[in-house]
C-alpha cells in the first residue's frame, strides 16, 4: 500500500483556500511555459477525427514539408510515416513539484493540517459518520471521525470505496514512462521541444508521446498500451522490453540525433481506467490519469463549491458514478 499524505481542513478553510487558489493560480501561470503540441496523424480515419477537433480549439494542420520548420529543425526530413500533424496552441507545461508545494503552502496557511508519509488503513461508515483509519509516520494508528470523506487515492481508490459498499467499475493499468539526461533545446528557435504524440495502433500501444522539459532540457516520454485490462494491476517495479523498444524507435525516427542519447531513468505508475468520477455527494474523487494534472485543480474547486452549496456548471453532474462521465478515450 503506498503512501499518502492525509490533509485535514474545516470547511471554512475550504473556502478560503479556493479564494487564495484563484490568485496563485495566475501567478503561477505567469511563470509556466507555454507549449505546443502536435499530433500526427497517420490514416484517413485520424484525418477526420483531426479535422473534427479543430472546430473546439485554436488549431492548425501542418505538412510534412514544414516539420521541420514548425516542430524541430532536427526532425527526420527523410521520415514518410505521416501524412500531417495537427498543431495546437494555447498549450502550457506546468512544474508538478511547484504546484504540488503551492497547494500544500495554500492548504497549511488556512488551516490545514498535512500528515507526511501516513497512511489510510480502513474507512467505515457508521450512521453518517465516517471513521478513518489511519497510520501516522511514527506508526502510531488513530481513527478520525468525519462528517465529510474525500476518496481522492489514486489506484487504491476503488478498494476504499468498497469498504462503503460502492463500486465505481475502475481498475489500474500500468503505465510506463523514461526520461533522458539533459540536453539542448530542440525544438524552433531555441525553444524546447513542444509535446509530439504518434496515435498509431503499432506494437501494442495506442500512443507514443512525450516532449521536452523547460527547466532541464530532459525529454520525457510514454507509450500508451492498447490492450489495457493486460496491464491491469501489473508489478511497476519492472519496464518492459516492449515498451523500452517502442519509445526509442518512434522517438529515434523523429529525431535521429536522440540515438545516442541514453535513458536516465525509466518507471512506471498506474493510470485508472476507464473514466474519471467526481461525486461529491459519495465523496469520490477517483480516476483522473495523466490529464488528471491538467484537470484536477480546476474540478477540486468546482467539487468544493458543490460542497458549499455554491452554483456548478451543468457538465459536473455528469461526472458523477450515475453521470456518462468523461471516458479515458475522449483524450485520445
Amino acid at each position: 500500500m503506498g503512501y499518502r499524505s492525509i490533509i485535514r481542513s474545516s470547511m471554512s478553510a475550504y473556502n478560503r483556500a479556493a479564494r487564495e487558489s484563484e490568485k496563485e493560480e495566475r501567478r503561477e501561470l505567469r511563470e509556466t511555459e507555454r507549449i505546443q503540441r502536435k499530433t500526427a496523424r497517420v490514416d484517413e480515419k485520424m484525418v477526420k477525427a483531426l479535422e473534427d477537433s479543430m472546430s473546439w480549439q485554436d488549431a492548425v494542420m501542418i505538412e510534412p514539408k514544414d516539420f521541420r520548420k514548425d516542430i524541430s529543425s532536427y526532425f527526420n526530413p527523410n521520415l514518410a510515416k505521416y501524412i500531417s500533424a495537427l498543431k495546437t496552441k494555447n498549450c502550457w507545461q506546468a512544474n508538478p513539484g511547484k504546484v504540488v508545494d503551492l497547494l500544500r503552502k495554500i492548504g497549511n496557511e488556512n488551516g490545514g493540517i498535512i500528515y507526511e508519509e501516513s497512511r489510510i488503513i480502513d474507512v467505515r461508515k457508521e450512521r453518517g459518520t465516517y471513521k478513518a483509519l489511519v497510520q501516522l509516520h511514527d506508526r502510531e494508528f488513530v481513527e478520525y471521525h468525519t462528517n465529510i470523506f474525500i476518496n481522492a487515492l489514486g489506484h487504491e481508490g476503488r478498494k476504499f470505496a468498497n469498504k462503503l459498499g460502492i463500486e465505481t467499475g475502475l481498475f489500474p493499468v500500468k503505465h510506463q514512462a523514461f526520461i533522458t539526461r539533459r540536453l539542448p533545446m530542440l525544438g524552433i528557435d531555441g525553444n524546447p521541444l513542444s509535446m509530439l504524440i504518434d496515435r498509431r495502433q503499432y506494437k501494442g500501444f495506442t500512443a507514443v508521446y512525450g516532449q521536452q522539459l523547460v527547466e532541464t532540457g530532459q525529454v520525457i516520454g510514454c507509450a500508451s498500451p492498447a490492450i489495457e485490462p493486460l496491464e491491469t494491476d501489473k508489478n511497476v517495479k519492472i519496464s518492459s522490453k516492449e515498451f523500452i523498444e517502442i519509445v526509442s524507435e518512434v522517438f529515434i525516427d523523429w529525431i535521429p540525433q536522440l540515438s545516442s542519447v541514453g535513458f536516465q531513468a525509466v518507471w512506471s505508475g498506474f493510470y485508472i481506467e476507464p473514466r474519471m468520477i467526481i461525486d461529491p455527494e459519495l465523496g469520490l474523487f477517483v480516476g483522473l490519469r495523466g490529464q488528471g494534472f491538467m484537470l484536477a485543480q480546476y474540478i477540486a474547486k468546482l467539487y468544493v463549491d458543490k460542497l458549499l452549496g455554491r452554483a456548478t456548471p451543468d457538465y459536473f453532474d455528469r461526472l458523477k458514478l450515475n453521470g456518462d462521465g468523461l471516458i479515458e478515450k475522449a483524450f485520445k
